[in-house]
């Protein structure tokens, strides 16, 4: 399975950069993890010729638990290629996450392959890009972060845990199992740091094959600069672009105050399964993450998995998501629906009049560790 992989994404890699799923995403492709259960694959004879994984994580997002669908190594070999096997392995997938449960899925990948199975690009992230000039001038040309950065082993299992500590305290978190957390952290051929003053934790940050920061996240607000200080320190770079999702308020605020500039962009690309669910967890996200209008709406959408009535309603803050009786405010096809909840741009919210405007999109996210 993995071989057959390997052959169809990386066969034509330069020597110098050749890859391997194995080293790419060990957290799913090891043979602890049982990476052939959770491939949907098409055979002629003996042979593989098309695969998909579908991969599972449980998150918590406002106190509710939400499954997710994560979908990766969309793979077809190149002598059975329009045959339409990547369509047979992907409904199945797709059917699986709807059978399974399933609140949501996601997958990077080309918009119109897969909005055909019901995949829309949403979900906002920030990207700061901060440089060396940035430092000079707003931390002191002279500035230390007097933090020791350490390279994490796969034996750290304080700073793993430590590290899963401080993701689980934000309001939208995948659950990681302890013993996969170092494979996570490495996903996409990154290697992971963690920054100490003594021996108090101050956060952690991901290397990519480029040597630039991948991933980063500070213990608290207070660590926010120092640990920035401590990733110029340790890689030495001219500058870095630091991600940030659109629910960590206290780290976008920090991140404007001294970055050269910054950007808005999607997430990845998702489909909503269970919207009532979805959007019951996300306002309550978005409720935890600042001031909220008060307001009610309700949406009638015709979705990828059944149609859905539902009513949004925020009262003194207090967000409540149930089904919708009676008339609605909008009626939304699947894909206008993912735009007007959770996507920076929908034209049907953009003419909304309705005070609920002001809650979307909704702060849908996902850790480039944390996806297939």
């Amino acid at each position: 399975m993995i071989s057959f992989l390997d052959t169809v994404f990386f066969t034509y890699d330069p020597p110098e950069t050749k890859r391997d799923f194995l080293n790419l995403l060990p957290k799913l492709y090891k043979p602890e993890y049982d990476p052939c259960y959770n491939n949907f694959i098409v055979k002629e004879g003996d042979e593989i010729k098309g695969a998909v994984g579908l991969y599972y994580d449980e998150l918590m997002a406002g106190g509710v638990k939400l499954r997710c669908g994560g979908i990766g190594n969309v793979a077809v070999a190149e002598d059975s290629r329009s045959k339409g096997y990547m369509i047979e392995c992907m409904n199945m997938a797709m059917e699986d996450m709807k059978l399974s449960g399933a609140d949501y899925g996601l997958l990077g990948g080309q918009r119109q392959r897969y909005g055909y199975f019901g995949f829309e690009p949403a979900g906002v992230s920030y990207s700061f890009n901060v440089n060396k000039s940035n430092i000079r001038h707003c931390f002191g040309k002279d500035a230390k972060s007097g933090l020791e950065v350490k390279e994490v082993k796969p034996g750290d299992s304080r700073t793993l845990a430590l590290i899963d500590e401080i993701l689980r305290k934000e309001p939208f978190y995948t659950i990681h199992p302890p013993e996969a957390m170092y494979d996570i952290l490495c996903s996409w051929r990154r290697k992971p740091y963690a920054a100490f003053s003594e021996e108090e934790f101050k956060g952690f940050f991901t290397r990519n094959y480029e040597g630039r920061v991948a991933d980063f996240k500070a213990a608290s607000a207070g660590d926010i600069e120092k640990t920035v200080l401590a990733a110029f320190e340790f890689l030495q770079n001219d500058n870095n672009q630091f991600s940030v999702p659109a629910f960590d308020t206290a780290a976008i605020d920090r991140f404007t105050q001294f970055a050269e500039g910054w950007s808005l962009h999607h997430s990845k690309s998702y489909v909503v399964i269970n919207f009532e669910n979805t959007v019951r967890a996300l306002l309550n996200v978005r409720a935890a993450s600042g001031p909220i209008n008060d307001g009610e709406l309700s949406l009638y959408i015709r979705g990828w998995a059944g149609d859905e009535k539902i009513t949004l309603r925020v009262k003194n803050g207090e967000a409540e998501v149930s089904t919708a009786k009676g008339e609605v405010d909008s009626e939304l096809s699947h894909h206008e629906a993912i735009r007007f909840l959770f996507s920076l741009s929908s034209s049907h919210r953009r003419n909304m009049t309705n005070p609920a405007a002001q809650w979307f999109p909704l702060p849908l996210y996902s850790y480039d560790f944390d996806t297939a």
